[in-house]
């Protein structure tokens, strides 16, 4: 993994992604709108398959119940669309933005949030397509989005899952480089809120429910645990969502709030810690971007 130092940046995070994704499989039970994300290590002796992330999606009538509130959403477009149209791409800037992230002191860490993008679309479009979710625009021709449609699926929305992927992971990254300091815990508010704003951002737009932000932020989050488990070699725990159960206690639609505990509600967490493989390349770029911090 040494010989990673000498490697061009593009060629390394390659490296480290596939090694990364190598033994992850998503699994599909349509009859009951159930989706699984699973790990296997590929170099055991005995190769066993165990799911980290277990979902179940949305019904069509949830669905139309969430269109108010997208077009309740409507009324921030005037103050949010710059920060929608920039948001299009990663928004690797509004990172960097909380952290003080600057390419020339940070390149390993930048690698690393490059790599937890790429997981949450990894397996965020492959659920997309699995439970095939009509945008907001599609059930009502009211919502008008102020932004062209993605063409895929609606739910988990992507930038959710791939800002709760970012989020968490950089703050396990600062929490070990100054262990005692507490680093991760200071900036983990700010990070929760940016992930939050990027993930409403695209209900404002027209182009997410709520919900999806809300699955998103389940999977991401879960997501940027396994990265961490896998650079490290720690453990993981399993964790699902219910869309059938985001609703508020009196049956009205519910929005997406970043106070909503990951462990309760539509949310759960549990199960035996899942050990995981250090993953060699990964952990090499993990150790190098400590170094960025210390």
């Amino acid at each position: 993994a040494s010989n990673l130092a000498l490697w061009a940046d593009d060629p390394r995070k390659t490296a480290c992604f596939e090694e990364l994704v190598e033994g992850l499989s998503v699994a599909a039970d349509k009859r009951s709108k159930r989706a699984s994300v699973s790990f296997a290590n590929l170099h055991a002796s005995r190769i066993s398959s165990k799911a980290f992330v277990d979902l179940r999606g949305p019904d069509k009538e949830l669905l139309k119940s969430q269109l108010e509130l997208v077009a309740a959403y409507a009324d921030l477009r005037a103050d949010r669309l710059p920060e929608i149209v920039d948001q299009l791409t990663a928004p690797v800037a509004y990172w960097a933005s909380v952290l003080g992230l600057v390419a020339h002191r940070h390149r390993k860490t930048l690698q690393l949030i490059d790599i937890a993008i790429g997981l949450g679309i990894h397996v965020e479009m492959r659920i997309k397509h699995i439970f095939a979710v009509l945008r907001p625009g599609e059930f009502s021709p009211q919502i008008q989005p102020v932004i062209p449609t993605p063409g895929h699926g609606s739910w988990p929305s992507g930038h959710a899952t791939e800002a709760f992927a970012v989020a968490p992971m950089l703050e396990g990254l600062l929490d070990q480089a100054r262990p005692g300091k507490g680093d991760g815990a200071a900036s983990h508010l700010q990070l929760q809120r940016l992930a939050a704003r990027i993930a409403v951002n695209r209900t404002v737009a027209g182009v997410h429910y709520p919900v999806d932000s809300a699955a998103g932020r389940l999977l991401g989050t879960s997501l940027a645990e396994f990265l961490v488990a896998r650079a490290t070699g720690a453990s993981l725990r399993k964790r699902g969502f219910d869309s059938q159960r985001f609703v508020e206690q009196d049956g009205t639609p519910r929005d997406f709030r970043l106070s909503d505990p990951l462990d309760e509600g539509p949310c759960s967490v549990g199960g035996p810690a899942m050990p995981l493989p250090k993953a060699d390349t990964l952990g090499w770029l993990w150790q190098e971007a400590l170094k960025e911090w210390a």
